[in-house]
């Protein structure tokens, strides 16, 4: 998702852009997967495929954490943004159909305010790449699977060898 899909000619920005700050903070209250898949994604250049392949994790997924990502700080009610955010990540799969495809330009031609917050969505992409170097300064989201989970691991280990002695005491 490093190269906008539409041309900017003259981009005009919207009211409100949020801060480096803003989006920061907004990237830090996700959680950890998500900001996992944005980083591998945002950072790394990853595409869809190779974040799922190494996370383990189906495209459906990786697309709505990536969601999750775009709207963060955003407000909900912004269905219009919303609306382009999806599309955005959508246009992005490898699993988007020529269908999807046509479906897309018709929303984008439908309003000129569906084209507007579709270039919107793609600034709001360029503005997430400084917060998102700060998130991932030390490279803590490039560890698999398992290094996310090492607290779940380490939890059912204890209780493993927790019953293992209480077994060796009842017998």
């Amino acid at each position: 998702m490093s190269r906008l899909l539409l041309p900017l000619e003259h981009p005009t920005p919207a009211a409100g852009h949020d801060t480096a700050e803003s989006l920061l903070h907004a990237l830090q209250q996700l959680p950890r997967r998500v900001q996992q898949v944005f980083l591998l994604n945002r950072l790394d250049q990853l595409d869809f495929a190779a974040i799922a392949a190494r996370l383990d994790l189906p495209l459906a997924s990786i697309e709505r954490h990536m969601d999750q990502a775009l709207q963060a700080g955003r407000s909900r009610r912004d269905g219009l943004a919303s609306a382009a955010g999806r599309w955005y990540v959508r246009l992005q799969s490898p699993e988007v159909t020529a269908c999807e495809r046509i479906d897309f330009r018709r929303w984008l031609d439908a309003a000129p305010a569906n084209l507007q917050a579709f270039h919107d969505t793609e600034l709001r992409w360029r503005s997430l790449l400084a917060p998102a170097r700060q998130l991932g300064h030390d490279g803590w989201y490039r560890q698999g699977r398992a290094a996310l989970s090492l607290g779940g691991c380490s939890v059912a280990l204890g209780l493993g060898v927790a019953a293992l002695l209480l077994l060796g005491f009842c017998a």
